[in-house]
């Protein structure tokens, strides 16, 4: 396992990690956990989970994952990360600190990388998406759960909001057009679906949920 820096990251990383946990298991609870469970289900092998986080992730990784590798910025999370280990499935694992927009592995390492409401954050959701794709095996999945700008009145409420969000959630942007930047990329986009975040207004919060393969 990896060991944590000793620091205590930036004051945008703290404040976040301290609301986040609690908040954000008030949708886990309204649904988003099952949601994760099906999302999950197609991971297999040597397995990537960018942005970690808290863990929420964690109990939903299937036992076709041969080896979990968990990737967090944020050292109170990667903190509360280590609290939740006993309930990964996985035979083998780590922890560890990165960017995903310079991921620390050879090309061509794992069978699936995963991200939950992380590209929204990235300042480079575009380069991260070139470096899954990198570190991907041909014919492995990048599988993907990610909140993306509304339609209509949503949208225009995206993109009031997002400077405020950008400041209190670290980075996060409502207004990001995720599969517009995966369409871009050099994944070949499998399937996808289009649902609202569970425990909030339909529209408010769409989300697309789905894989895109690397060829």
């Amino acid at each position: 396992m990896a060991g944590d820096r000793h620091d205590h990251g930036t004051r945008r990383q703290r404040f976040f990690a301290r609301w986040y946990p609690s908040s954000g298991q008030r949708f886990e609870d309204a649904g988003q956990s099952a949601l994760r469970e099906r999302h999950l289900a197609r991971a297999r092998g040597r397995t990537l989970d960018l942005g970690t986080g808290n863990g929420f992730s964690v109990p939903h990784h299937p036992t076709t994952v041969t080896d979990l590798v968990m990737l967090e910025p944020n050292p109170r999370l990667r903190a509360d990360l280590q609290r939740v280990t006993s309930r990964i499935r996985a035979p083998r694992w780590e922890i560890v600190d990165g960017d995903a927009a310079a991921l620390p592995f050879a090309d061509a390492t794992f069978d699936t990388v995963a991200a939950s409401l992380l590209f929204c954050s990235l300042p480079a959701p575009e380069v991260a998406l070139a470096e899954a794709h990198r570190v991907l095996r041909p014919g492995g999945e990048l599988l993907f759960h990610e909140h993306v700008r509304g339609t209509g009145v949503h949208r225009v409420l995206h993109e009031v909001i997002t400077p405020v969000q950008r400041l209190v959630a670290d980075g996060c942007h409502p207004n990001r057009d995720f599969l517009g930047l995966l369409e871009r990329s050099s994944f070949r986009l499998v399937d996808v679906e289009r649902l609202p975040m569970p425990g909030t207004p339909t529209g408010l919060v769409p989300l697309v949920v789905g894989a895109a393969a690397r060829d």
